[in-house]
């Protein structure tokens, strides 16, 4: 919203509805500087989370370091009373949050709250006490399934909190519950998925559930404040994007002139230019323009790395490369904040409707 606020007074004001003289004045109107007790407020959470999760951390690593020392009574009361601790402090928390709240302002219940404090640190735990079960009864369970249940049973903490955190700790973990069931399964899969399929396979899944949060915090329902997951939203489409990349430097070097090949540069391409279709007309955005060329400019230096690997004359090969990634840098700039100044001009022309609209 503030970033918006900006743009709307950097719009007017290269317009020549705000002096020079005002333009100062306007600006701090948009975006006033914090003051002393919004440092406090931002300082003493941020050390209130660090202190959670050190304070989680240190259980763990203490009970690992010390495993052989400490009976299993030790370790679950350990696990079990820091898990009890935290569901005590997100009750007490919670109830004082709730009686301070008017209804007016609900919305301010989901964040950084004191009770989503304690609630990150019963995620965490509940995954520690998962993680010694199976190892103190040597259940017989795949390391997936360990991420995996992780996931599932903290995933009702993340829809009642509607907290950023808990959101990416999920992700997280679906991640590598993922990575884990390829690596065990990967001779199951052999015939029908190799690394290079399943790179693109872990790619696409981040990719759905990037469109999933980013649908459901654009849905008109009651709620979708629950969703609404910034973080979430751009660290799944960084990590899809990343992995389609490096799944097409990897096609680019071992390229051979098959079916296969064939389909995953096909794949790639559609993806790129699904994604950057629907964020330059549909929603337009700068930051998956920015991954979409950035990935195009990373294939298309491998390819030119290729060529230069194959060439006679080297020296040749690394200044025609230092031009060309001299040059995309350079234009993909220029191009993007073209673009950054037509979404702001369109942003605030559609404010300006909206305001006249009956």
């Amino acid at each position: 919203m503030i970033n918006k606020q900006r743009s709307d007074v950097w719009h007017w004001f290269s317009h020549g509805h705000i002096s020079p003289n005002d333009f100062k004045a306007a600006m701090s109107v948009a975006s006033p500087h914090p003051s002393i007790q919004q440092w406090r407020k931002l300082i003493g959470y941020l050390l209130l989370y660090l202190g959670v999760l050190l304070l989680s951390a240190g259980v763990i690593f203490f009970m690992a370091f010390n495993w052989n020392a400490l009976t299993n009574l030790t370790k679950f009361a350990l696990v079990e009373s820091l898990l009890l601790l935290f569901i005590v402090g997100f009750y007490l928390f919670n109830r004082q949050q709730r009686k301070q709240t008017t209804p007016k302002r609900v919305e301010n219940h989901y964040g950084w709250t004191l009770a989503n404090a304690m609630l990150l640190g019963v995620s965490i735990m509940v995954g520690a006490l998962l993680a010694l079960v199976g190892q103190t009864y040597q259940t017989g369970a795949d390391p997936w399934q360990l991420f995996a249940t992780w996931a599932l049973l903290i995933l009702p903490f993340a829809i009642i909190a509607g907290f950023d955190l808990l959101w990416l700790l999920v992700l997280v973990l679906l991640n590598v519950s993922l990575v884990l069931y390829f690596r065990t399964f990967s001779g199951m899969f052999s015939f029908i998925f190799e690394d290079i399929e399943q790179i693109a396979v872990f790619a696409w899944c981040n990719l759905v559930m990037h469109g999933v949060f980013t649908a459901l915090r654009r849905a008109k329902w009651a709620g979708q404040s629950h969703f609404c997951s910034p973080s979430v939203e751009t660290t799944a489409l960084f990590v899809s994007v990343f992995g389609l990349t490096w799944m097409m430097i990897w096609v680019v070097f071992e390229f051979k002139f098959n079916l296969r090949f064939a389909c995953l540069g096909l794949f790639y391409l559609l993806t790129m230019a699904g994604v950057f279709g629907w964020y330059r007309y549909r929603l337009p955005t700068l930051y998956p323009l920015t991954l979409v060329l950035t990935s195009l400019s990373a294939v298309i230096i491998g390819l030119l790395s290729r060529g230069l690997l194959d060439s006679n004359d080297p020296v040749g090969g690394f200044f025609m490369l230092a031009m060309v990634v001299v040059g995309l840098t350079s234009g993909c700039l220029i191009w993007l904040k073209q673009l950054q100044k037509l979404f702001s001009e369109t942003a605030c022309i559609d404010t300006e409707v909206t305001r006249h609209e009956p």
